[in-house]
């Protein structure tokens, strides 16, 4: 059904209300609003990844708060439309950062905020200290060689 919308991933809703956001495919959702706070769906019935836990403590260190709670399919669509959220992205192992496009469903299609540029940010911070080129001031890198 996504690929006949023309769609790359799937957001995946919980099972008891099929409204709150899980995860995107197989990676993690972030929501940017426009006074800086960041959310991300509470874990629970997702894996809590590696590359979520390090945006997380990567944001912080940045000056955003992040809120790790249910986020709503309502939420993302009113936000969108409203300006409050103003970025969108996902991240996992093979993707690491990258933003997120339109929303398409049955009911229609919310197009994707137009910035990036937190997203981008988060990316290169993350990508630097994983290729050693900036210090890792968290100590998730281990020196194996």
């Amino acid at each position: 059904e996504a690929i006949g919308q023309g769609c790359d991933q799937v957001v995946f809703l919980d099972g008891q209300e099929g409204r709150y956001i899980e995860e995107l495919g197989g990676m993690n959702l972030y929501f940017v609003f426009d006074d800086g706070t960041i959310a991300t769906p509470a874990t629970g019935t997702i894996l809590e990844g590696i590359t979520r836990a390090s945006i997380i403590e990567l944001a912080g260190k940045l000056g955003h708060q992040v809120e790790e709670r249910r986020v709503s399919i309502e939420e993302w669509r009113e936000g969108v439309t409203s300006g409050r959220i103003v970025e969108i992205f996902a991240c996992g192992t093979a993707a690491v950062v990258t933003p997120v496009g339109s929303l398409k469903s049955a009911s229609g299609e919310v197009p994707a905020p137009a910035s990036t540029d937190l997203t981008m940010r988060l990316r290169q911070a993350l990508v630097d200290i994983q290729f050693g080129r900036a210090e890792d001031t968290f100590g998730w890198m281990h020196r194996i060689v």
